[in-house]
């Protein structure tokens, strides 16, 4: 009997989600969503959930994750994905472990779901203008979902071997009688740019809610897709339109004047937010971060020195010390404390984008005006009375002050991961990360390790011959 891909099969979620919205989808690729305006409302519902720190911010040494017992309790169950990531054990088989994962399946859910729009959409109801932009924003959010799985799931992408790499499966159809196969990463990749045509971007309005797509948002996704794919050149381009549409940055000097940090998920600066489990769901709230992480912090940050949750009082700070020993056992360790910040873990910011053309100006001889963008992000983060503009002379320079700056800003994202991917692929920038944790030993890993690809679902591999895990 044919297979079926888990990835297809998950429409079934998708029967909950839809269900919110008083609609109806009957199996077997029917849908019951009559009109463009009713398929609109599916590109409501995109959520990835499961946080970044609880994995991938651990193996980038972000954090020590966000759980509520020692990490030296958590070290001595070896046989645990949390120890596997804490110490960077290479020995021990992760895909065993894998027995569930709640992101594969949401990112999966979301393109089923935006697959019923694609398909359905033209033979609708409706205003012709309406369906090419709801089409077009699909085809975006499809692009970038494949975006995410692919750079968790598979190795990093580079043009000399990416045919001969493993990825991810590209899902561009809403029947679950199909069975989609695993592509290599050349395949992916021209999926997603098929999936970003200028089209399609120049089809998404000037303004929308936080939840949905504007033109500044198509151009940051293209420009994500093709910086990952290291044409810097080419990403430098689209990123600066994205800019030229919205470039605000949050303002966090008002933390110095108030105390409290408060960024909400509807914040001007999110070109698209995605929550990890929906709108109520604070990042980084609980996220543990590791000693080489708080040495990163500068002098004056903002978040870090001048942010409290509650009472301005030693105990309520925001980047909070006791919470850190209590829950992690190692002092110095800062938890962050409070219901109030959305750092829009899955989502995109207009800061990241200043970042991402920052380091293509950089890569491309232009130190001056990479370093440019990364103080004027810099500028709204430290107090002016320790901040100092970022200089260098040199690429490498440029590189490693870009490199620290950045890494405090994409804390609770899944862009930490993704970049130190990205950078060990090439010689210049590809370095080993040593975590060190007090009584309980030094743990490395290295620039090649396993480690920085996911484990596919068992299901997965199980439901799929042609699926095999990428490390």
């Amino acid at each position: 009997m044919k297979k079926i891909n888990i990835t297809t099969a998950l429409l079934s979620t998708i029967l909950i989600m839809a269900s919110s919205c008083d609609m109806d989808i009957v199996p077997n690729g029917n849908s019951t969503l009559g009109s463009a305006k009713e398929l609109e409302y599916l590109l409501n519902n995109i959520i990835v959930s499961g946080k970044p720190a609880e994995n991938i911010g651990v193996i980038v040494n972000e954090c020590y994750g966000q759980e509520f017992t020692s990490v030296s309790e958590q070290v001595k169950n070896a046989n645990s994905i949390r120890a596997v990531n804490l110490t960077y054990d290479t020995s021990t088989d992760r895909a065993a472990l894998a027995t569930r994962d709640n992101r594969y399946t949401a990112i999966y859910s979301n393109i089923s779901n935006l697959n019923i729009i694609i398909g359905k959409i033209y033979g609708s109801d409706g205003d012709e203008s309406l369906k090419k932009r709801v089409c077009g924003e699909a085809c975006l959010l499809r692009a970038y979902m494949h975006y995410l799985a692919v750079n968790l799931y598979a190795g990093q992408y580079d043009g000399q071997n990416a045919s001969q790499t493993g990825g991810v499966a590209y899902v561009d159809s809403y029947s679950v009688a199909d069975t989609k196969p695993k592509l290599n990463l050349d395949e992916v990749y021209e999926k997603m740019l098929d999936d970003c045509k200028d089209e399609y971007i120049e089809s998404l309005p000037l303004d929308a809610t936080v939840k949905r797509c504007t033109k500044a948002t198509g151009y940051a996704i293209k420009a994500k897709i093709l910086f990952q794919m290291k044409k810097y050149s080419e990403a430098l381009g689209y990123t600066l339109k994205c800019l030229e549409l919205n470039d605000h940055i949050e303002d966090r000097s008002i933390i110095a004047e108030e105390g409290y940090w408060n960024l909400p998920a509807r914040s001007e600066n999110n070109l698209i937010y995605i929550s990890a489990v929906g709108t109520s769901s604070a990042i980084p709230n609980w996220e543990q971060l590791s000693l080489e992480t708080v040495g990163l912090f500068e002098d004056g940050d903002y978040t870090r020195y001048y942010a409290y949750a509650g009472e301005i009082e030693d105990g309520n700070e925001f980047w909070n010390a006791d919470y850190g020993y209590w829950d992690s056992g190692i002092d110095g360790c800062l938890e962050a404390n409070g219901y109030d910040v959305y750092l829009n873990p899955w989502g995109i910011t207009v800061e990241r984008m200043m970042y991402l053309a920052a380091e293509c100006y950089i890569r491309n001889g232009d130190v001056n005006s990479g370093l440019a963008l990364v103080n004027k992000v810099r500028e709204k983060r430290i107090h002016p009375d320790y901040y100092q503009p970022l200089v260098a002379q040199t690429e490498k320079e440029a590189m490693e002050s870009l490199q620290k700056a950045k890494f405090i800003e994409c804390i609770g994202s899944y862009e930490n991961f993704f970049d130190r991917k990205r950078w060990n692929s090439e010689t210049e920038y590809r370095k080993d990360i040593v975590r060190h944790l007090p009584d309980i030993g030094d743990f490395t890993i290295s620039y090649d390790s396993p480690l920085w690809i996911q484990p596919f679902p068992v299901q997965v591999i199980q439901n799929n011959s042609s699926f095999s895990q990428n490390f």
